[in-house]
């Protein structure tokens, strides 16, 4: 008896452990390394805003192709935890976990516990979740807010069905008691509609101030809608009630919206394109494969997985026996296609391809495979008439196919933590290095606005910041003015390039600065590049005339060798001009190094000629080309005397090409202090 009692709750409660389960391991798996990576860029312009004025945060959003709500809340965020990358990221941690309860509820709101409790684990281990959950950036926000709004839809589609059928059964009971019963009831009623419909208000514009791609989820939401009222609606009354209902909350939705796309909704107009034109089965290949296994692995064992989870996407479509999980199935398979599509349809006249605008599309992806695994084996956390025990060969399928969806997500998770090849931006490292080699006459050049804000959060020191180019597009003739005059003022320059395709297409800084200047490093930290730059001093050594020939094609005409005592930290100089014989075959690299008394190599610089911007396969007959290098002298290299090595070599298989019966040239020799 007491089995029969306690059963129900027993099992109630078993499916909230589990859920309990699911949230902590997406707590643990969220927050773990939160404060490792450096912040990169957006993430800095995300915590300098949000570090300003209301009105500042609103006109800079403005300004901006993001609305203003998660820099607002980031805003009243950081005065109770401050604004280190832990505790600005520790903001999206609590929309990834929270996305987990929404997910597991939206499950639940449509189908059973058992696709609710696998949906909500599948979100919880999500590698491409994972990751966005650990940026001080908006997009995991947007996911949490439209999975609220549906959330909300599906109540309201959910709780009139049940309303139609309590409200027969209570038809049933006779007397004046009946109807005030049934008025207590319909009152009650009422009251939790309109709840549910001011949520979905809420959830709805808190999407579309968060980001521009919360439209999609509306997209997707009035298709759900349409296709509902057109099919399941057989009452008139109840019809025209569900769309003056839908109708006002569409309108309330859009009145509410309209005054900030009013105001700053025309910066759209001016989102640049930000990825190759793509085909559509390309572009759905690429999103099942981050959306199964992240964004970090796509070699054929994560082609595998991803398969898997397609597989088991499409099985989550089969058509249920209940309408309200068949509505189910109508509204995550549009909640998943139709972001898809809508950026589809946006690139084929602007390539827009980022997997970021699609993660509000991620929870009904997971909730549609959960589904598809509980159709394989139903019942896996419960046995009984409802969930008999299913054939043997389909109760290995689902294991098998669990086993490759769950293993499936740790490459990327791993990827994520601990492999540097997928660390974010290290602006935090490149502020560490120039500010522990900071002395007077530097400069720090930054080539896109948006990193002002992040370089300033690292920078320690009091070097001066020089900003180029200043306009868009960029002016050649007043651009190298600029370049000119920034080289007048520094001796040592730190260029810190990033997004250079948007800020300066046609590389007019970058080659002023190969010609004028001396790159002594340039380094990958992410997708941003550090480049350090050193001036030419008052005074050089005269030009060595040389004649040496490399290889068939190219001859170093002569060279122009530092002349000073260099000390640790300065750029020692070096130009080669080179005259072109014969147009070269093949691309060469020089190398350019400093060697002591031992001759080992203490210093180097290794790179194409011209900065890297004039490979030797678009060096033409009878040309003479100036090439600019610069050596770092680093800290700790000792006093003495060090000899400068010269040699060219082909970039396709590092093959030194023949000068002077050897492999190198010695230029001279140069004194450190």
């Amino acid at each position: 008896m007491s089995k029969i009692l306690f059963s129900p709750l027993i099992r109630k409660y078993k499916n909230y452990f589990w859920l309990i389960v699911a949230l902590f391991v997406a707590f643990a798996l969220r927050v773990a390394f939160l404060g490792a990576q450096s912040l990169w860029n957006d993430e800095g312009t995300s915590v300098a805003l949000s570090s300003l004025s209301l009105e500042a945060i609103i006109n800079g959003a403005a300004r901006d192709i993001h609305p203003p709500l998660y820099y607002l809340l980031l805003h009243f965020w950081m005065p109770f935890v401050g604004n280190t990358e832990y505790a600005t990221r520790f903001l999206s941690v609590i929309a990834g976990v929270l996305i987990v309860a929404v997910t597991y509820r939206v499950a639940r709101a449509f189908f059973d516990e058992q696709v609710a409790v696998i949906a909500a684990f599948l979100t919880a281990l999500s590698p491409f979740q994972a990751y966005y959950s650990q940026e001080a950036r908006m997009y995991i926000w947007v996911t949490l807010w439209s999975a609220i709004s549906v959330l909300a839809m599906a109540q309201m589609f959910t709780r009139n069905s049940k309303f139609k059928i309590q409200n027969h059964a209570l038809s049933e009971v006779e007397g004046s008691r009946r109807e005030l019963r049934i008025a207590n009831f319909e009152l009650r009623i009422t009251n939790y509609e309109l709840r549910i419909w001011l949520l979905y208000i809420a959830a709805t514009l808190a999407a579309l101030y968060t980001q521009y791609v919360g439209a999609f989820i509306v997209l997707a939401e009035n298709l759900v809608f349409a296709i509902w009222w057109l099919v399941a609606t057989r009452n008139t009354q109840h019809a025209i009630r569900s769309l003056v209902t839908w109708s006002i909350s569409q309108l309330v939705i859009g009145l509410a919206f309209l005054p900030w796309y009013l105001f700053a909704g025309g910066q759209l107009a001016t989102w640049p394109s930000i990825s190759e034109p793509l085909d559509l089965p390309t572009l759905l290949w690429r999103v099942l494969n981050v959306f199964s296994v992240g964004l970090t692995v796509d070699d054929g064992t994560a082609a595998g997985v991803a398969l898997v989870f397609g597989i088991v996407f499409l099985i989550g479509w089969w058509r249920a026996r209940k309408p309200r999980a068949d509505w189910g199935i109508v509204t995550l398979i549009l909640w998943t296609l139709v972001p898809i599509g809508a950026m589809y349809v946006i690139s084929l006249s602007r390539p827009a391809y980022n997997p970021k605008f699609l993660l509000l599309a991620t929870p009904a992806f997971l909730i549609l495979v959960a589904r598809g695994l509980a159709r394989i084996h139903p019942g896996i956390f419960e046995r009984g008439e409802a969930y008999p025990r299913p054939a043997p060969l389909l109760s290995y399928l689902f294991w098998a196919f669990s086993i490759v969806v769950a293993v499936g997500f740790f490459p990327s998770l791993e990827n994520y933590y601990f492999n540097p090849r997928y660390a974010r931006d290290d602006y935090r490292a490149i502020a560490r290095f120039i500010d522990a080699n900071e002395r007077a006459g530097d400069g720090i050049l930054i080539n896109a606005p948006g990193q002002i804000d992040v370089v300033r959060y690292y920078r320690r020191g009091n070097q001066p910041l020089f900003l180029l180019p200043r306009m868009r597009p960029p002016d050649p003739t007043t651009t190298r003015a600029d370049v000119d005059e920034m080289i007048g003022k520094t001796q040592r320059l730190f260029a810190i390039y990033w997004s250079t395709d948007q800020s300066d297409p046609q590389r007019i800084v970058e080659t002023r600065l190969a010609e004028r200047a001396f790159k002594a490093r340039d380094e990958w930290r992410g997708d941003v590049r550090l480049a350090v730059y050193g001036s030419a001093p008052n005074a050089r050594g005269a030009p060595q005339t040389l004649d040496a020939r490399f290889g068939d094609a190219i001859v170093l005409a002569n060279y122009q060798l530092d002349s000073r005592e260099v000390r640790t930290g300065d750029v020692l100089t070096l130009t080669l001009n080179w005259r072109v014989e014969q147009s070269p075959n093949a691309r060469g690299k020089v190398f350019v190094h400093l060697l002591d008394a031992n001759g080992q190599v203490v210093a180097q610089r290794d790179g194409e000629p011209v900065g890297d911007l004039r490979p030797t396969t678009t060096w033409r007959v009878g040309e003479i080309v100036a090439d600019n290098y610069g050596i770092f002298i680093e800290p700790g290299i000792p006093p003495g005397a060090y000899r400068v090595e010269i040699g060219m070599y082909r970039a396709d298989n590092g093959a030194r090409l023949p000068v002077g019966g050897g492999d190198h040239l010695i230029l001279g020799m140069v004194q450190v202090k």
